[in-house]
């Protein structure tokens, strides 16, 4: 008698298997070292791209908003102030575009593999992470040579990160799921996260914000993820514990969110993709 193995679909829209994730943990990997290899193994300057991106972003908004604007950033040298915030902002801007597109870019592996399709746009995110970790090295650099030495805000930093990436998550669930649908997401979401990029603290500070348009900024879930992020490293920016405990709320929101419609969209991702 041959063994048979029955795949039946998981009832439920927000029940996630864990353990299933967890043993597709080398796909994971695979997949996201695969992007990282399509990346970099041909480019000529490497993984040097992951700094200069950060280096001309900082040179160009130091040009405009500090010495042209002549915009503040609460006492700190603006060229770290400001990479404080372009890293953060390059995670979450990197991560929803490559999620956003991870499940047409596997198109094989959703139409002719089982797998948890959860796993491809977690996966996707691996790339980004590389980037993050390589302009991070080059952030703790310039605080070293500024000489800014980690405050006691630093034990929040795990807070910003997490409230983050949750945003990210639940958005690249949402937007990935989206896509196999209606394939002109992927040239919209460049586009919004430009313009969402203009009403968020990523090269200037709250305090240059006038304040009948700072209810914009206020809700806008990234502000306070930004500013957290540059409190906790520099100990600088507007930080509201109100506004920042409704942000991870929202973050949760989110995912869940993000989560609960991938979940229902998962059955058809072969039928329409």
């Amino acid at each position: 008698m041959s063994n048979q193995v029955v795949i039946e679909p998981q009832k439920g829209w927000f029940r996630v298997n864990f353990k299933e994730l967890f043993e597709y943990r080398e796909l994971i990997l695979f997949l996201a070292w695969r992007d990282i290899m399509v990346q970099y193994k041909q480019a000529v300057f490497g993984v040097a791209w992951a700094l200069i991106k950060p280096v001309f972003s900082v040179l160009v908004f130091t040009l405009v908003f500090n010495k042209v604007a002549k915009l503040s950033s609460g006492g700190i040298p603006y060229p770290l102030f400001t990479l404080c915030g372009v890293v953060a902002w390059s995670f979450f801007a990197e991560s929803l575009t490559q999620s956003t597109v991870s499940l047409l870019n596997n198109t094989n592996l959703v139409t002719k593999v089982y797998l948890p399709r959860l796993v491809i746009p977690i996966a996707s995110l691996g790339l980004p992470t590389v980037n993050f970790v390589v302009s991070f090295i080059l952030l703790v650099i310039l605080m070293g040579i500024y000489r800014y030495t980690p405050l006691k805000t630093i034990i929040f930093f795990p807070v910003s990160l997490t409230m983050g990436l949750s945003i990210i998550l639940g958005m690249g669930f949402f937007l990935s799921a989206l896509c196999t649908k209606y394939h002109d997401i992927k040239h919209a979401v460049p586009f919004i996260i430009q313009m969402w990029f203009w009403i968020t603290p990523v090269a200037y500070g709250m305090e240059n914000i006038p304040e009948r348009l700072k209810i914009i900024f206020f809700l806008n879930p990234m502000t306070w993820v930004i500013q957290s992020f540059r409190w906790s490293l520099l100990g600088v920016g507007e930080m509201d514990w109100q506004r920042c405990l409704i942000t991870g709320l929202c973050s949760m929101v989110v995912l869940l969110g993000g989560l609960f419609y991938f979940r229902r969209m998962e059955g058809d991702f072969a039928d329409v993709i």
